[in-house]
């Protein structure tokens, strides 16, 4: 299908009328450049923001950091408008795309209240400054043009989804764990009632120990309470806390990368597959184009002429020309690979032959021992 058909078939039956300039913009919005020049925008406005961050530079240079900051803007509103045109539906099914339009939106709110001067005062000033720091979301769009980006995004999501599982179990071992602490350590005239003494504080000791943060300082205060048995406690809860829930979480993350990294895979390799084949489609057509050419252009032409056209056609040929087969039998490694086992086959029917010979030979003295034996026998 040429270009005009896709353009056609991008809006279905209704026939657009500016094709030409619809496959112009979609043909430059496919390029790798147009990327390129988006990841390095994002890097430079990255860059810029850093260096806005400097209070004396960007007092210095406030104008020219505004500048900027609206020169990349307009990068990122041209780019939408492109994919908005090029594909007005396809465009929104993406969440990348959505996210990437979710930002752009973000970060025009600053640029219209400046723009406006509404409200005044210090509560003003506060607000659009937290607003401009939506800026910053800008770096996260190099998830939407970096493969590998996206792999680890859907990998922790993945993660996050049996963490779901992982956090409850923890809630329910550290629930359990500080009514345990509470009705032993909690007693007033024997025990530490202020630490252990309430059921919230007591959650929140036992969940300090999933860390394992100062529970040297936890076990100490228990030891000196007379607690002789106390370390029995703080020992189970923290092989159970830290050690296997917090291996699960790992244990999940990794099947979650694995599992993002073999989808990465396949669709590489898909993608990979299609670009091949779209381009052995575009060599044969190119080739039964030029053959078509040709051959028409023979039937105005004697035999002479034709010899003629084909040495030039012999000469023009390089090395590092692209030639698609669509049959087998013509493929120059198909090719070797027969000649190769032929030879080989050779090679095995001789050995044959030598060891049938062999055989036969070795056959024959043992006849004539046997025969030479019965003789003397008699």
């Amino acid at each position: 299908m040429d270009e005009s058909g896709n353009s056609r078939s991008a809006l279905g039956s209704r026939v657009r009328k500016d094709i030409k300039f619809y496959d112009f913009i979609k043909h430059v919005s496919q390029k790798d450049f147009i990327r390129h020049v988006i990841m390095v925008t994002i890097l430079l406005n990255a860059l810029f923001m850093a260096l806005e961050a400097d209070y004396d530079l960007n007092f210095k240079n406030y104008v020219l950091f505004q500048v900027i900051d609206e020169f990349f803007l307009a990068i990122y509103t041209m780019e939408f408008l492109i994919k908005v045109y090029v594909e007005p539906k396809g465009y929104w099914k993406s969440s990348y795309n959505i996210f990437d339009t979710f930002i752009l939106i973000l970060s025009y709110i600053p640029l219209i209240m400046s723009g406006s001067g509404s409200g005044s005062g210090v509560r003003a000033i506060r607000s659009l400054t937290m607003l401009r720091t939506i800026r910053l979301l800008r770096v996260l769009r190099t998830i939407s043009y970096i493969r590998a980006f996206q792999v680890l995004i859907l990998a922790l999501f993945k993660a996050l989804t049996h963490a779901v599982y992982s956090a409850i179990l923890l809630f329910i071992l550290v629930l359990l764990f500080a009514i345990i602490g509470h009705d032993f350590f909690g007693d007033t005239p024997t025990g530490d009632p202020q630490t252990w003494g309430d059921l919230g504080n007591a959650l929140c000791v036992v969940f300090s120990l999933v860390t394992v943060d100062g529970w040297t300082d936890v076990q100490g205060r228990l030891d000196d309470l007379g607690f002789t048995f106390s370390w029995l406690y703080t020992i189970a809860f923290i092989l159970l806390g830290y050690v296997i829930f917090y291996s699960m979480f790992v244990g999940a993350a990794m099947i979650a990368f694995q599992d993002a990294t073999k989808i990465f895979e396949e669709d590489m390799q898909n993608e990979r597959e299609a670009s091949l084949a779209k381009k052995k489609e575009t060599l044969l057509k190119r080739q039964q184009e030029e053959l078509g050419e040709f051959i028409q252009s023979q039937e105005t032409h004697d035999r002479q002429d034709f010899n003629e056209r084909v040495e030039k056609f012999r000469i023009s040929l390089t090395d590092s020309d692209d030639i698609v087969m669509e049959d087998v039998y013509s493929n120059l490694t198909f090719i070797n690979t027969y000649l190769t086992s032929l030879d080989n086959q050779d090679e095995s029917i001789n050995r044959m032959s030598d060891f049938y010979d062999e055989t036969i030979r070795s056959l024959s003295e043992i006849l004539e021992r046997r025969d030479l034996v019965e003789a003397e026998a008699e």
